[in-house]
């Protein structure tokens, strides 16, 4: 429990965690993630310009906060994606392809974008400024998946792009696919360091209603009160340096008793391996191998999330193959 300003924080840990908590005698609960070198490693490893990069670490807090939880083997995928991807246009929007991020509990978050830098920048001249994912997404679709792992059927949902924060297109799927009636805040922005570095800094909460029953009875008020408490919920607190989210959680619910269920960390995960990428490049037919080489015969291969090159030697390609003959 959290029960006063200067007592222990039962959340300590700044940043790269996330925490399941319940409000005391109401039935609403929740989970709040902080990311510090997490979300520097995902948005800093790309030359997102501002509006992307937001969207970027918006996408990976979802991902965070809805996947933590799953209680098994598999993954959940946060997909976005703009009218380009659908055979549409619309004009002035739909600058961004498409922003992807996925979660699996114990190993960690990863997140990209595929976008077209003249289309953002016309935005943001055009607004002066960041745009939401409304007008870089306009006229796409947001989805969640979840992977249970090889072998198992995957599940998925689809709604509307809505609002300037995916946070509106994932309550309006939560309570639309879920019937769960939910709340969530998530914010993404750059600090100052020593040097004048900038790092990415990025923290989103959630809150959801557990549904009524014979002896709750209905819930709709309680959780319209702990809403109006959540939505006094600024942005600087969530991604405040100094503020961990046990003080964020008793800033908001102290009169109503908070309790902080479990506490994990997060990292940023990539699933790039040289021995896989190198055994991927072998089932590739010779002639497109030899589309693919350098001039000195090797094979480079980007990864899409980290930004991170590997280069293959013709050897150590046909070597993968063998290996997994």
């Amino acid at each position: 429990m959290l029960e006063g300003d200067e007592s222990p924080d039962a959340l300590g840990a700044v940043d790269d965690t996330i925490s399941t908590f319940q409000l005391e005698g109401r039935p609403v609960r929740g989970r709040i993630v902080r990311f510090g070198a997490v979300s520097d490693a995902i948005l800093g490893a790309h030359a997102y310009p501002e509006s992307v990069a937001r969207l970027v670490g918006e996408a990976a807090l979802i991902a965070a906060l809805v996947g933590d939880s799953l209680k098994f083997d598999g993954k959940l995928i946060i997909q976005a994606s703009g009218p380009s991807a659908h055979g549409r246009q619309v004009e002035g929007e739909g600058a961004v392809g498409f922003v992807v991020a996925d979660f699996v509990p114990g190993e960690g978050v990863r997140a990209y974008a595929k976008y077209d830098a003249d289309r953002v920048k016309m935005l943001e001249t055009v607004e002066g400024g960041p745009v939401g994912a409304d007008r870089l997404l306009g006229g796409g679709n947001f989805a969640m998946t979840i992977d249970p792992g090889p072998g198992m059927e995957r599940y998925q949902g689809v709604t509307e792009v809505t609002g300037s924060s995916l946070a509106e297109s994932a309550e309006h799927y939560f309570t639309q696919s879920e019937q769960v009636p939910s709340r969530l805040k998530l914010a993404v922005g750059r600090q100052v360091v020593d040097g004048g570095r900038q790092i990415w800094r990025a923290g989103g909460a959630l809150i959801q209603r557990i549904a009524g029953d014979d002896m709750r009875g209905q819930t709709d008020a309680d959780f319209d009160h702990a809403r109006a408490l959540f939505d006094t919920l600024g942005d600087d607190e969530l991604i405040d340096p100094s503020l961990t989210s046990g003080r964020v959680l008793f800033r908001l619910f102290h009169e109503e008793g908070v309790r902080v269920e479990d506490v994990r960390a997060v990292q940023r995960r990539c699933a790039c391996r040289q021995e896989r990428l190198a055994e991927l490049l072998s089932r590739f037919p010779s002639d497109d191998r030899n589309h693919m080489a350098r001039e000195d015969g090797t094979v480079a291969m980007t990864c899409e999330y980290c930004n991170r090159e590997w280069t293959f030697s013709a050897e150590e390609i046909d070597q993968a193959g063998k290996a997994n003959d």
